[in-house]
């Protein structure tokens, strides 16, 4: 039997879908609203044997930091360009052989880091990515 290990919907959803919670009690107070407040800006799903990452990225355009370092990633979604405000993204300690075009969309990125996969090339306009500071 082969484990697919995958991120579960309601992470991605976390900033459309009201929590459960919201429904069975309909007292909160605006400042116990924490689903209201502010969209997720870290998403830390490192160490998790996930070979794949979906689409549903684009869900969370808020992200400033995106760690999936040491999982079984082999290649990024195409949504990683909608990921505009990210300034931090780890990669390291997956099986990449390439990165996506898109990842040079990232004009705010500060830090990449891509050590330990598989990676034979970068991609054209990959020196676009003015404000990067680590790498």
């Amino acid at each position: 039997m082969v484990v697919v290990e995958i991120v579960p919907q309601c992470v991605w959803r976390i900033n459309v879908d009201i929590p459960e919670e919201a429904n069975q009690n309909l007292s909160f107070s605006s400042a116990e609203r924490w689903w209201e407040q502010t969209d997720l800006t870290k998403l830390i799903i490192s160490n998790n044997k996930l070979q794949s990452l979906t689409d549903d990225l684009r869900l969370l355009p808020a992200l400033t930091v995106l760690d999936i370092h040491d999982n079984q990633l082999t290649s990024l979604p195409s949504a990683l360009r909608e990921l505009e405000n990210l300034q931090k993204l780890n990669v390291s300690h997956n099986k990449l052989k390439m990165l996506p075009e898109e990842i040079t969309n990232l004009k705010n990125l500060k830090g990449l880091y891509l050590q330990h996969n598989e990676l034979t090339c970068i991609p054209e306009g990959f020196e676009q990515l003015s404000n990067l500071e680590d790498l």
